[in-house]
């Protein structure tokens, strides 16, 4: 068993409700991709007196569009299946985003409050905040073939999503077959 980790560039606020930033879809016919470890980091600049924005995973059934991220192999004899595709919203660090098409459901694996600060003094060190609980460093979320993860984010209003934030995601998994 060999693991394998992505990490997106780091994506600006888009001045909405809702914001795609992080994809990890199964496409191969017969391995099980076992997520070990997926993380949200967020670096806010600008005064917020609103509600934080909800970040959340959801399983999706179908990801397309973004940008296909460069995977690491922890193991160099042991690559990443290229029908597992990771995607984020960039290209490059604080770049033109391009859309990730991914429609997020009901099904909400797990969810966090963004930070907020009331008022802009000093510097804040944003925490790792765990897209998918600790237990799946032993008992990973499993991704059977057809089946994918989305990191998104929902916003009470667009102003708690401004272009002054700074996002990124990453995470780690296993691909055995099934």
């Amino acid at each position: 068993m060999s693991y394998h980790s992505t990490a997106t560039f780091r994506t600006i606020g888009a001045v909405a409700t809702a914001q795609n930033f992080f994809t990890l879809f199964n496409g191969h016919a017969s391995k099980v991709v076992r997520v070990r470890r997926l993380v949200f980091q967020m670096d806010a600049t600008a005064v917020l007196t609103t509600f934080m924005p909800i970040k959340k995973c959801c399983r999706v059934a179908a990801a397309s569009g973004g940008t296909a991220l460069n995977k690491v192999d922890w193991d160099s004899a042991a690559a990443s299946d290229a029908l597992v595709v990771a995607r984020g919203a960039n290209a490059s660090d604080g770049g033109a985003a391009t859309a990730i098409t991914a429609t997020p459901t009901t099904q909400t694996l797990w969810q966090q409050f963004g930070m907020r600060m009331h008022t802009v003094v000093g510097q804040v060190l944003g925490p790792d905040n765990n897209m998918l609980p600790v237990i799946v460093e032993t008992n990973p979320v499993i991704l059977r073939p057809g089946e994918g993860l989305l990191v998104h984010l929902v916003a009470a209003a667009t102003t708690s999503n401004p272009v002054t934030n700074h996002y990124f995601v990453t995470c780690a998994w296993t691909e055995d077959a099934s």
